[in-house]
């Protein structure tokens, strides 16, 4: 699920002009042939431009990601896309061991947020009768992101993941000093993720995944589903 915030930008351009007309007076005096006075004539017209603002997030065509847990091993440390064990990551177009790749459209300058679509902080699983029963914290989802670090800055610096949780927390911004107006192709990412792998970021304000293994944590077997918002956003739109 993609919520994507856009603004209108307006910009308006006068230009003058400037139309010369020669008037001729046909009515001479006695004896005069001066032709008479020359008058100018000025139109004054109007030009506006409108520029509206280009703020688009380009996704995978299937963007599901579905970790399966059928190892203790995954139970004990969790699975990373990139490293999938026995398997255990979704893949489709776009999306290859859980790793997603992202471009953005943008003719101004752009931050990314996430946040899981959950009221609270965990979701309740669903067994094979349909009955919700047990909790799974958010916090033991998450996920590392990687960019083009000459244009775009992952905030989350270290090489923690970053724990999902129910309020926006911002992924990727412009870096200092530069712009990330561009086309797709001068702005992608990838959004690598985990589940249950207990890495700590090393920054106190990065969101942390849960310390404790899916074992400690003690959940029985059940399917836990959720949906994960992305906000593209305008950030600093008049700074080059």
């Amino acid at each position: 699920m993609y919520k994507l915030s856009t603004l209108t930008i307006l910009f308006f351009a006068l230009f003058a002009a400037t139309m010369n007309a020669q008037i001729r007076n046909n009515n001479f005096a006695s004896g005069d042939q001066n032709m008479g006075d020359l008058d100018v004539l000025e139109q004054e017209i109007a030009v506006s431009v409108k520029l509206e603002t280009i703020l688009q997030l380009h996704a995978p065509e299937d963007a599901n990601v579905s970790f399966v847990f059928d190892e203790m091993e995954e139970f004990k440390h969790g699975i990373k896309a990139e490293r999938p064990r026995n398997g255990g990551a979704y893949k489709s177009k776009g999306v290859q061991n859980g790793i997603h790749r992202f471009g953005v459209d943008a003719t101004v300058n752009w931050k990314l947020d996430w946040k899981a679509d959950i009221n609270g902080d965990h979701v309740r699983g669903e067994n094979w009768s349909g009955n919700r029963r047990q909790k799974l914290a958010i916090n033991n989802i998450g996920a590392k992101f990687s960019t083009d670090r000459a244009r775009n800055e992952i905030i989350p610096t270290d090489n923690g993941a970053v724990a999902l949780s129910n309020r926006d927390f911002t992924i990727i911004k412009r870096k200092n000093g530069h712009s990330n107006i561009g086309e797709a192709a001068d702005n992608q990412f990838e959004v690598i993720w985990r589940v249950g792998t207990q890495e700590r970021p090393q920054r106190g304000s990065t969101p942390r995944m849960n310390e404790k293994s899916l074992l400690e944590q003690q959940i029985g077997s059940e399917a836990f589903k959720f949906d994960v918002i992305f906000t593209l956003s305008q950030d600093d739109p008049w700074i080059n």
